[in-house]
């Protein structure tokens, strides 16, 4: 059996420089709509700074003037107050139009990047080798796909380019400040320093807290998820307290996260509204005083007052996008902890090497484990030929199931060789392999869509006559009895068909496939007498010309093969054809008999 999974999730830590690696490749493409936002931005900053520079103006020209009404605005002198006043509100309108086109064209870049990375993620994980999804539940991986990603929207949508524009507004306003008044600009900048030092120590904590809230995310939708997959035991073995106990520990350990990244940001934004509160206090004690010795003009110090509000407001609003930031790198982290690990065909082997139909396939001498030194296959041998069936029998545990996992390059052997048609597995394109295989495994698998679409494979120009025709040799007759034909609807979990009608079902779609190799995995277990008879009709008209390899726990389901293997713990214990077993009267014969 492969590796189980763990409800407590493991915390994953990634470098910026990793984390921008992964990130990379799904900005590049929209990095020239990402570069218009940046220019926007500038012009957005610059028209914010002229406001209270405007302001100044016009409390120094025309409200309290020194001399006589007018102002110089760039080297044209405006001695019009309603003049001035239109280019006033003409500056705020265009402001307000470039803010809203700043933002508008933002938020479209961000969700066109998010479409892309979510495409991409469900992809790549599509593609990834069978063990990853033994270690890792569905639940987690839902919230990779969903909750991650959609923390990844924030930090494309808004807080990249908003961070930019607060800091570009943060310098523009020290600027501008140095430039009016050199001495007052100094005495704000002494706070500046503990604003940096706050900010990278808040970040620094919330990050981390933001690592454990969305392990417990993840933790939270595994647990959810096998609760509802098994909600009928859960009911019947009186097993709903046992689970509300789970699932509230890991939500108050969720609960007490979130509660510490409360206190955090409650420690933090006072503590910058108290440094908000100090600069108001410096500009009105040192240009208080400068206006006494009437160095400074009443604009000027208004102009300032502006300013240190409008510096502060982009330093509150850093604070909360460093919230927002840190819990979408740490979202990051998560997401690129899956696009680093390879795909399938980079596992197992590069080459674009193709075979024509499948003619023979031999292990030789295979040692296989999940887990090392624990060995689940040892020393393991055989060949089968086209026109050929084996059986692979054996008690549970004994690597019957492993043996398919090889054969289907979920997993790649530690020793020995794989062959086929006298090539070697890792030396052929597993994507030919797997188009030329049909595997019908014991617990059928229906997808919510209708029937047509679940047996005709993808991209085929098969008809519904034909479809009808390998559901008749398929024995799923009862779709056009009880149902509506191929335009009957599967909803989950397969309904509204028994198990045996899933079966055959199944055994409908690899018909459609037309492989070369068919491999039967426990395909009849837990089926009543009538719906296995009906399977091992349809599974025979299957298997005709082509490789079959038959997996099964009880041994009349093997004895028609041509050749049996009888597995235990994990090596072969006899094999040969049911005659030949049953002549030897060694373990095969004794283990036949007590079944019956």
């Amino acid at each position: 059996m492969a590796p189980q999974t763990d409800h407590e999730e493991r915390e994953i830590k990634l470098s910026d420089i990793t984390l921008i690696k992964g990130i990379w490749p799904f900005i590049r493409p929209y990095f020239w709509m990402l570069c218009i936002s940046v220019l926007l931005v500038f012009l957005v900053t610059f028209l914010e700074l002229l406001i209270p520079i405007l302001t100044q103006k016009a409390i120094d020209g025309f409200i309290l003037p020194q001399s006589g009404a007018g102002t110089d605005l760039w080297g044209i002198e405006i001695e019009s107050f309603k003049l001035f006043a239109v280019i006033f509100f003409t500056v705020v309108l265009v402001s307000l139009i470039t803010d809203f086109a700043q933002t508008v064209f933002m938020e479209y870049t961000g969700q066109k990047i998010i479409l892309y990375l979510r495409c991409s993620l469900f992809r790549h994980m599509s593609l990834l080798p069978v063990a990853y999804f033994d270690e890792f539940s569905s639940g987690r991986l839902v919230s990779r796909v969903a909750g991650d990603v959609e923390n990844m929207n924030e930090m494309f949508s808004s807080i990249l380019v908003f961070v930019f524009r607060d800091l570009v507004l943060m310098i523009g306003i020290l600027a501008v400040m140095f430039s009016m008044n050199a001495t007052m600009a100094l005495h704000i900048s002494a706070v500046v320093p503990f604003i940096l030092i706050g900010i990278l120590f808040f970040s620094k904590i919330s990050r981390k807290v933001f690592r454990t809230l969305r392990q417990k995310i993840g933790e939270i939708n595994h647990v959810f998820s096998e609760t509802m997959a098994g909600i009928k035991i859960i009911q019947t073995t009186a097993g709903v307290d046992l689970f509300l106990r789970k699932f509230g520990k890991i939500n108050t350990d969720h609960l007490m996260a979130g509660l510490f990244q409360i206190r955090i940001f409650a420690v933090f934004m006072p503590f910058i509204g108290f440094l908000s509160t100090l600069g108001t206090g410096i500009i009105i004690w040192t240009g208080g005083a400068e206006i006494v010795q009437e160095e400074i003009t009443i604009g000027v110090l208004v102009a300032f007052l502006s300013y240190i509000k409008m510096f502060f407001r982009p330093v509150r609003d850093l604070s909360e996008k460093f919230n927002l930031l840190q819990n979408a790198l740490a979202s990051g982290e998560r997401i690129v902890s899956v696009l680093n690990r390879k795909p399938f065909q980079d596992r197992l082997s590069e080459s674009d090497h193709r075979i024509g139909k499948i003619e023979r396939i031999e292990f030789d001498h295979i040692c296989f484990s999940y887990k090392p030194e624990e060995e689940v296959l040892t020393n393991i041998s055989f060949s089968v030929r086209r026109g050929q069936s084996i059986g692979i029998a054996g008690h549970t545990g004994s690597g019957k199931s492993s043996l398919i996992n090889l054969i289907t390059g979920f997993y790649r052997p530690d020793s020995g060789t794989i062959t086929i048609n006298g090539e070697e597995y890792e030396n052929l394109s597993i994507k030919n392999i797997r188009d030329r295989t049909a595997l019908v495994m014991q617990d059928p698998v229906l997808f919510s869509t209708s029937v047509r679409d679940n047996i005709r494979p993808p991209d085929s120009t098969m008809d519904d006559t034909e479809l009808e025709q390998i559901l008749e040799k398929a024995n799923c007759g009862f779709l056009f009895e009880r149902h509506q034909g191929i335009d009957t609807m599967v909803r989950e979990g397969g309904r509204p068909f028994s198990s045996g009608e899933k079966q055959l079902l199944c055994i409908a779609r690899a018909f459609a496939f037309n492989p070369d190799l068919i491999i039967f995995d426990e395909a009849t277990s837990y089926m009543d007498t009538v719906s296995e008879q009906k399977v091992h009709q349809a599974m025979q008209r299957l298997m005709a010309g082509r490789i079959s390899i038959i997996i099964a726990h009880r041994l009349n389901t093997v004895r028609d093969c041509d050749s049996i293997l009888l597995l235990k713990k994990g090596t072969i214990k006899e094999s040969g054809s049911h005659k030949t077993l049953m002549e030897k009267k060694g373990e095969y014969y004794h283990l036949l008999f007590q079944m019956q």
